[in-house]
């Protein structure tokens, strides 16, 4: 890990346009290069930033990538130019011929060094407010294993949007060790009040800096709108950052030491009974 406990990191918020995948790399693409001026160390991007697939059916699998692949190859440039590590969904075609909604982890010598595929897809059955299109199990399938990061920077976790509301993925990353989690979101308007708690109690409960994008404004084929307000969130539960409501890139310094001193008042493992939780099971 690196000596030094101050980590610069960017949130880089846009609003994707469903019909133009090639605008929305490149879009974030310059942003990456505004978050590398800035000398960011670590760069979260929203999830399935190259387009959502919610304007039509099957545009999904036209809007998919490898895992490789072009994506993350225009990516791989900006994270080795800039020494930095970039974090962000897309729709992922799979080696299994099935596809994912997937974040992956790019170093800072260009390698993907990890990658995440979302485990609680969203599925709002009983939502008469939402088109049944954003249903994902219908589209993608869901991935099976948490990811960890030991970077030179810090040990961190990866979970995307609607595994914000299963806390226990937090914890498990917590008790692993993890000192930040990285969640990239397409957070659904107008539910800034469900965003603004969940991504606070998470980072709460568990002690841990919570790095969390999302998307702002309507997306013009769908007409589906995003929350916004990208949030760095520290271990007291306190926004150290936030984004507005309008495609952004912002930059803040944390300080990592600040997860050992929350810890140190109120160690995470402090009155666990984790016997009691098995009775339940």
């Amino acid at each position: 890990m690196s000596k030094n406990r101050n980590v610069t990191v960017s949130m880089i918020q846009i609003c994707a346009d469903d019909d133009d995948r090639a605008a929305n790399v490149a879009k974030v693409l310059e942003y990456l290069r505004i978050a590398g001026d800035r000398g960011s160390q670590i760069v979260a991007l929203p999830e399935v930033w190259t387009g959502t697939g919610f304007s039509r059916d099957g545009r999904l699998k036209e809007i998919a990538d490898t895992i490789p692949g072009d994506v993350t190859g225009a990516l791989s440039e900006k994270a080795r130019e800039y020494g930095m590590y970039i974090v962000g969904s897309i729709y992922e075609k799979g080696e299994d011929g099935k596809y994912y909604n997937t974040a992956p982890v790019i170093g800072p010598t260009g390698d993907v060094v990890a990658k995440y595929r979302k485990t609680h897809l969203y599925d709002g059955e009983g939502r008469v407010d939402l088109p049944s299109i954003l249903n994902e199990s219908r589209k993608v399938s869901a991935g099976d294993q948490f990811t960890l990061v030991d970077s030179n920077i810090c040990r961190f976790g990866v979970a995307i949007c609607s595994d914000i509301r299963f806390p226990e993925i937090f914890r498990q990353y917590a008790l692993s060790g993890a000192e930040m989690v990285i969640l990239p979101t397409a957070f659904l308007s107008p539910r800034v009040d469900h965003w603004e708690f969940l991504i606070k109690a998470r980072a709460c409960d568990n002690q841990i800096f919570l790095v969390a994008t999302g998307m702002a404004g309507k997306e013009k084929h769908s007409g589906i709108a995003y929350v916004g307000r990208s949030a760095v969130v520290d271990p007291w539960g306190v926004v150290q950052a936030c984004c507005n409501d309008r495609e952004v890139c912002t930059t803040t310094v944390v300080d990592l030491d600040y997860v050992r001193e929350v810890r140190s008042w109120w160690p995470l493992n402090q009155q666990r009974r984790p016997e009691m939780y098995k009775a339940l099971v």
